[in-house]
């Protein structure tokens, strides 16, 4: 039988070509063709939507918990997958470890719990404590599972990415809250307007959060509506500033207002000279605390403006800074990302005899802390380094003075808690260095929080959301406090900590270390009493 008569279009065969005489043979053509079509039909209708999860996944097979977007990884994660990102790679091995062996210690009745960690990994302003904040989490959960815990704890681990202006962050929170057997949220990232956006999209979906590192105001369950807080200098088109994650929403960083009263009553009369501050309105860690410091600090002081975007313009501002032949107290309002480029520039100007400036102390809020953590970038860990250990941070010439994001840096009479948290950190094999910024301590404490308010439940029921919600709303005196790495733990009823006050310390020049970087020390300044030295 010729070709023509045995398929139509050269493709098809034809019910006579089957019947006389029949090959399997001829049904390669139409399957192959089919089967183009699919791979033609897939790329334009799910190509895309694979394409992103074949270039990031979790095992052999794409996952839909598991996606790229902005040139990263982000999503989900019960453990070893580490969204490519090696600084990760123990930490979250040791947590999956953890969720496989949470039962082995519990009450054998326990019914097991999950708790969703959102954290971005990646973002600029996060730099290396992201690894801290994930190992705290982790010596929470092993504070959770040791001898005499009730129900199980296992950890489901999202990284939101870098904040950027696509939605990534709430799609991976979305993903997260649709996992049935997550029951709290530790976490959800920095002060920032989709932190502010999964809060809410939690709170819809009846998710109680603790979140550990968010201070603007604005951040709580009213928009710090009892603060009186000044949005002037914020962009308008956001919506933390009518408060965040209504009903279920709490965080034990202490706010901005918190941190910067603190800071007036740690230097007792001293006014500012000069507020550095970011240019732009974007960042409501800046943009709610500027207003801030002007009210606390002398009313109206110089703003000395930079662009985070152009390293240039910080040293632009160690200069005019220098301009002035006085003791010199300056307030740092900005991301402790750039925080040490300003101090190098200022250490420069006094080298080079350019800076008239008998000495220079600068006042920060929380971030500050940062340069207390050995960064991932070699460029600003070599400026973190020459900072700390040059001549005139050495000599106290240059001085840096800062607020702690939690309740404690190290053990201190009468906390128990650190040194529980010290205990756990170390056991599971991570490096107490890791706890200077703050960061680890308080991912452990949003972790014990929810511990806590889960081993309230009966034993043998699954515990529903709304129930662990329920307990945590309950910590709100001294006699139902959490004692958390940081101290006692206690929320208002819009969620804010209370009940204590953040620290305020004096950060000391990096010690010499035979070649090798040492941890950084600080000192707590009292109220009342003089300044401490190092």
């Amino acid at each position: 039988m010729r070709f023509t008569e045995r398929f139509y279009l050269g493709i098809w065969p034809k019910p006579r070509a089957l019947r006389h005489p029949a090959k399997w043979t001829d049904w390669l053509r139409p399957v192959a063709v089919l089967a183009v079509i699919a791979l033609v039909v897939g790329a334009f209708t799910g190509g895309p939507w694979l394409w992103k999860r074949l270039s990031c996944k979790d095992g052999w097979l794409p996952t839909t918990d598991v996606w790229a977007a902005g040139g990263e990884c982000v999503g989900l994660s019960a453990g070893a997958y580490d969204f490519d990102l090696a600084a990760f790679t123990n930490v979250l091995k040791v947590i999956e470890k953890q969720n496989a062996s949470a039962a082995e210690v519990c009450d054998p009745k326990g019914t097991p719990v999950t708790v969703g960690v959102l954290l971005t990994m990646t973002d600029q302003y996060a730099g290396a404590r992201a690894v801290h904040e994930l190992e705290g989490m982790a010596a929470g959960q092993a504070r959770a599972n040791s001898t005499g815990c009730l129900h199980p704890l296992r950890l489901l681990v999202g990284n939101i990415g870098a904040y950027g202006p696509e939605q990534e962050a709430v799609e991976v929170a979305r993903k997260l809250a649709g996992h049935p057997e997550v029951v709290a949220v530790a976490g959800i990232g920095l002060s920032h307007q989709r932190s502010a956006e999964i809060a809410d999209l939690l709170a819809a979906e009846k998710i109680p959060m603790v979140s550990d590192l968010v201070t603007a105001e604005g951040f709580d369950q009213s928009g710090s509506t009892a603060q009186e807080t000044d949005y002037s200098g914020c962009e308008p088109d956001t919506t933390y500033q009518n408060g965040v994650g209504r009903d279920h929403y709490y965080r034990v960083a202490y706010r901005g207002s918190e941190q910067i009263r603190s800071l007036g009553a740690a230097l007792p009369g001293v006014r500012l000279d000069f507020i550095m501050v970011p240019t732009g309105g974007t960042d409501p860690y800046t943009c709610t605390a500027l207003p801030l410091m002007h009210k606390q600090f002398g009313g109206t002081i110089t703003e000395v403006k930079f662009d985070p975007d152009e390293a240039s313009t910080v040293s632009q501002t160690a200069q005019r800074v220098c301009n002035v032949a006085k003791d010199v107290t300056v307030g740092y309002i900005a991301r402790g990302r750039d925080l040490a480029m300003f101090l190098h520039s200022l250490d420069q100007e006094f080298t080079k005899g350019h800076c008239s400036a008998s000495s220079i102390t600068v006042v920060s809020t929380s971030d500050g802390q940062r340069v207390r953590a050995a960064e991932l970038d070699p460029r600003l860990e070599d400026l973190r380094v020459q900072a700390l250990s040059s001549p005139s941070f050495a000599s106290g010439k240059l001085r840096l003075v800062s607020t702690l994001v939690g309740g404690a840096d190290k053990p201190s009479p009468g906390n128990t808690g650190f040194t529980d948290f010290e205990k756990h950190f170390t056991g599971i094999g991570f490096d107490l260095a890791h706890t200077d910024a703050g960061w680890a301590v308080n991912g452990y404490d949003a972790v014990a929080v929810i511990e806590e308010a889960v081993n309230k439940l009966p034993v043998t029921r699954e515990v529903q959301r709304s129930q662990v919600n329920t307990q945590i709303s309950f910590v709100s005196s001294a006699e139902t406090a959490v004692l958390g790495a940081g101290g006692p733990i206690v929320f208002d009823n819009d969620g804010n900590r209370v009940g204590s006050v953040p620290p305020v310390v004096r950060v000391c020049p990096l010690p010499p270390q035979n070649g090798t970087v040492g941890r950084v020390r600080s000192v707590t300044l009292q109220p009342g009493s003089p300044a401490p030295s190092c």
